[in-house]
């Protein structure tokens, strides 16, 4: 990676869905495993080594500001008018060279591995745009990718209420992650046109612009699941399944004992050693770092919590406490510090 990399994450939308009655809550901070949902975009990101990350934030932005200031620079977007006017909102890009990297705040399955592969991608075939698509078996709700027939060239991405009843059968659909060169982004940024369904400037309306021009290409991912946007609770939770299993498994293969991973429930950021046993009906979140052999569970919850080796915890909760080694907490112990 020969070029300069800047990341630009999408956390401004609304989030109506989610039915809060706080109205400035935003849909990206909402947690998942206790970690909200626009830092493991983030963390996807950063393995990139980008020169620097923007966050766009809008509705509810003090909230997202919160989740991402220690890791990008906010950039707020006053009116949400689409994802190509939040574009136009990074005025720090304009002199920028390089490419920059586009993903929406509300993707937390999307991982590094894939986002590295789509950048991949983009450099090997010299490309001058390249958008991450994938195939649904519902594509409701998605822009949809428009190819010629024959060769399939990329032609056009039509957003969903935009589409004529023969593009809403298409089912390959525009994941809103996408590659772009810097220089030719900030020279077609002022050309978007807002005449759609939703008065809106859409990013991918520079496929279009680009198609006869430029090099302009598509990463199709095979696995959908890496593209899931979360705009409503049942949504979040299906996220939290599938982070869940991934992170149980990922401990497990390391050396972690899960005595049942269908109702053990461990936040990424937990750091813990070999030979511990994790009992059924356990919660771990946060900065949690647990040493070697110890025995947690069942129904114990940890928050924020550092612990050395062969300790016994069980029933118990813990927050924002050190535990020393060779130590038993529990039954029905309750520490918040």
């Amino acid at each position: 990676m020969d070029k300069n990399i800047y990341v630009v994450i999408l956390g401004a939308g609304r989030g109506s869905r989610m039915q809060s009655r706080d109205p400035n809550h935003s849909k990206v901070a909402y947690p998942i495993l206790g970690k909200p949902c626009i830092n493991y975009v983030i963390d996807t990101v950063t393995p990139l080594k980008p020169t620097k990350i923007y966050t766009v934030v809008g509705f509810g932005g003090d909230a997202t500001e919160k989740c991402v200031k220690d890791y990008s620079e906010v950039v707020w977007q006053k009116q949400i008018l689409g994802t190509g006017h939040a574009l136009m909102q990074v005025t720090d890009l304009k002199d920028k060279e390089g490419d920059v990297v586009v993903i929406p705040g509300d993707t937390p399955l999307i991982t590094p591995e894939v986002l590295r592969k789509v950048y991949h991608k983009h450099q090997k075939h010299h490309c001058d745009l390249t958008i991450c698509t994938s195939v649904l078996e519902n594509p409701s709700g998605y822009g949809r990718v428009i190819r010629e027939k024959g060769s399939y060239r990329l032609l056009d991405i039509r957003e969903d209420k935009d589409c004529n009843e023969d593009e809403l059968e298409i089912s390959e659909v525009n994941s809103g992650i996408c590659v772009i060169n810097n220089k030719l982004l900030q020279e077609y940024l002022p050309r978007l046109s807002n005449e759609n369904a939703k008065g809106e400037y859409y990013l991918s309306e520079l496929v279009k612009l680009f198609k006869d021009k430029y090099v302009v290409d598509a990463y199709v991912l095979e696995d959908a699941r890496y593209i899931f946007s979360v705009s409503d609770r049942v949504q979040l939770a299906y996220a939290a399944k599938i982070i869940k299993k991934r992170v149980n498994k990922e401990l497990m293969l390391s050396g972690v004992s899960i005595e049942d991973p269908d109702t053990t429930y461990i936040s990424p950021d937990v750091i813990i050693g070999k030979d511990t046993v994790v009992m059924p009906n356990t919660t771990i979140y946060g900065k949690t770092v647990i040493g070697e052999a110890n025995w947690i569970g069942p129904n114990t919850t940890l928050i924020n919590v550092k612990m050395g080796n062969d300790n016994h915890v069980r029933n118990s909760y813990l927050k924002n406490v050190e535990v020393g080694s060779n130590e038993t907490v529990g039954p029905y112990v309750e520490i918040i510090k």
